[in-house]
């Protein structure tokens, strides 16, 4: 949709081809990026190594709980196993800066996605993530009801101030 602007506030709308000035006078680049591609390319490398190594690091946890018998289905594993998916939707993403000639994914997707791969790496990331914080409060929450079954009428946070109050030393007044 195309809208003209008529009278002294067209002077203001920019055309097609001319960029606006900033209000030090200087022109905004021409590629219109506040951060040079030499930086994108250095922060999606960055990103995608960190990535790689949570990956790696939930993976080999995994193997961890696997080579020692552990429970199968806990919540460890369960929230090692989100870990490791988001980490790998993350790793895909940051590593598909490369491919992108150095333009880093998360400010301008691209336009070629179809629906489920673009929706696989920026909308399922941020579901992990919800899931990955339900799992902590509902353990918290489990852990919580064990120990004031354990000593009722208290809680486990109330517990924890007291242990810190009992064991911090009394300065003078």
């Amino acid at each position: 949709m195309r809208v003209s602007v008529s009278g002294p506030a067209a002077a203001a709308v920019p055309t097609a081809g001319r960029e606006p000035s900033t209000s030090g006078g200087g022109a905004v680049a021409a590629s219109g990026a506040a951060v040079p591609g030499s930086v994108q390319l250095a922060l999606s490398v960055l990103h995608a190594l960190l990535y790689a190594a949570l990956f790696a690091f939930a993976y080999l946890q995994l193997w961890r709980l696997l080579l020692y018998r552990e429970r199968r289905l806990s919540y460890q594993s369960l929230c090692l196993f989100l870990c490791l998916a988001w980490a790998a939707l993350r790793t895909t993403l940051f590593s598909a800066a490369f491919s992108l000639s150095g333009s880093l994914p998360l400010l301008r997707p691209p336009s070629r996605l179809h629906f489920f791969p673009h929706w696989l790496l920026y909308c399922f990331p941020s579901c992990l993530q919800f899931s990955t914080l339900c799992l902590l409060n509902l353990y918290l929450a489990e852990m919580d009801m064990l120990v004031s079954s354990d000593w009722p009428g208290m809680c486990c946070v109330a517990q924890d101030v007291i242990k810190l109050k009992t064991h911090m030393p009394q300065h003078p007044k």
